[in-house]
C-alpha cells in the first residue's frame, strides 16, 4: 500500500470509495506502537491525501486525523522522514480545516457515502440553521445522496441506516413544507421499511423519522 500511495492522484479516490482507506489507516496509526510503522502510515496518508485533496481532505477531517497527528507529534520522534511527512500532512489538514464550515463538513460526509455519528447529526442548532440549505444546495443533491445511501442494505454497518433516518427526520422537522421533496426520492417509503429492521438502533431512528411525518400530518388537520 505504501508503494501504491505514490500513485495517490490516480488511485486515491478509488481506494477510499472501495475500502474506506482513510478511516482504516487513521485507526492503524492510532494503534501503531513503533516509529517505523508510524512512518509508513503517515507517509501513505500524506501521499494519498496530497494527491487527492478535494475528496480525501474532508474524509481525513471527519475521522479526526488532525487531532491524532497532534498526539503523534507529541511523541519522542527521531526519524527525519517521519517528522517531515508529519509536518507536511499536519499543515495540509490545518489549511483545510481553516476554511471548513459545519455545513461543509456535513456535506463532505454525505458525499463520502459512508456516514458516522459525527457531531452535526445530533446537533439541533446545526439542523435549525442548515436544514433548508441541505435541501436546496446544488439542486437538492444532498437529499438525493442520502436516498442513494439508505437504499443499500449496509449489512456490515447498520449505523449508516440509523444515521440517514435521523437526518431525514431532522429535515422533516425543520422544513416540513419540503417533505414531499423527500417523499419523491423514496425516503419515506424506505424509512417505513426500516421500521421492521432487526437492528434496534435502525428501528428506533426510523420510528422517530416517521413520527416527524405523522406529527406534521396531525398538526395540519
Amino acid at each position: 500500500m505504501w508503494q501504491l500511495s505514490f500513485e495517490g492522484a490516480a488511485i486515491g479516490d478509488g481506494l477510499e470509495d472501495e475500502y474506506d482507506v482513510i478511516p482504516l489507516f487513521t485507526q492503524l496509526l492510532r494503534l501503531s506502537p513503533k516509529e517505523k510503522t508510524t512512518r509508513l502510515l503517515v507517509s501513505t496518508l500524506y501521499n494519498l491525501i496530497s494527491g487527492n485533496p478535494k475528496s480525501l481532505l474532508p474524509a481525513a477531517a471527519l475521522v479526526r486525523l488532525p487531532t491524532l497527528l497532534q498526539n503523534v507529534t507529541g511523541r519522542h520522534l527521531t526519524d527525519p522522514d517521519l517528522i517531515e511527512d508529519l509536518t507536511a500532512l499536519s499543515e495540509l489538514l490545518e489549511e483545510h480545516t481553516k476554511t471548513q464550515t459545519t455545513f461543509d463538513q456535513y456535506a463532505a460526509e454525505v458525499e463520502s457515502g459512508h456516514l458516522r455519528w459525527s457531531p452535526p447529526h445530533r446537533n439541533t442548532v446545526f439542523w435549525a440553521e442548515n436544514a433548508r440549505r441541505i435541501l436546496e444546495h446544488n439542486n437538492g443533491h444532498l437529499p438525493k445522496k442520502l436516498a442513494e445511501i439508505i437504499a443499500k442494505p449496509w449489512d456490515n454497518d447498520k449505523q449508516v441506516l440509523a444515521i440517514v433516518c435521523n437526518d431525514v427526520g431532522c429535515l422533516v422537522k425543520e422544513v416540513p413544507e419540503k417533505r414531499q421533496q423527500l417523499e419523491r426520492l423514496g425516503l419515506k417509503t424506505r424509512i417505513m421499511e426500516l421500521m421492521a429492521e432487526p437492528d434496534e438502533s435502525v428501528r428506533w431512528e426510523s420510528l422517530r423519522a416517521v413520527g416527524e411525518w405523522l406529527r406534521y400530518s396531525f398538526e395540519t388537520k
